[in-house]
């Protein structure tokens, strides 16, 4: 029996597409929150574009979601991926937590986390690599 792990993608507009894009043709099925169109599905795209994203659980990781105007749900995942969305839970100059969360925050930093994935393909050695050079870019700039 095969498991699939189950990837989440928090996205804005074209980033969390993007994203959902690359990581369903690298790892399978992944769950869009967020804005997309309808093309996504045919490559293993699962949308919720009416979904409001009222809180992000790092620690497990998970995401709540308002679904129909009252009702939450909490999505709980394998991999979390939060690209072009706030995150003002981390402390400052961390964008990975755990190895099964990455924190996107522009079109920049969505090519490097898919330039780490490509040259690792694996998630682990990916966001240890990718927090790396976020920390090292960040570093140089102070």
């Amino acid at each position: 029996m095969t498991y699939l792990e189950r990837i989440v993608v928090v996205g804005t507009a074209e980033l969390g597409a993007q994203a959902a894009t690359r990581l369903a043709r690298r790892f399978g099925p992944v769950h869009l929150i967020g804005p997309a169109t309808g093309a996504l599905t045919g490559i293993g795209v699962r949308c919720y574009p009416l979904a409001t994203v009222r809180d992000l659980d790092v620690d497990t990781p998970a995401v709540i979601v308002d679904n129909d105007g009252g009702r939450l749900q909490r999505l709980v995942c394998d991999r979390l991926v939060v690209v072009g969305w706030p995150v003002p839970l981390l402390p400052r100059n961390r964008w990975v937590v755990d190895g099964r969360v990455a924190i996107a925050g522009d079109g920049a930093a969505l090519e490097l986390l898919t330039s780490c994935l490509d040259a690792n393909g694996l998630w682990r050695p990916a966001l240890a690599e990718y927090q790396f050079r976020r920390q090292a870019g960040a570093d140089s700039l102070a």
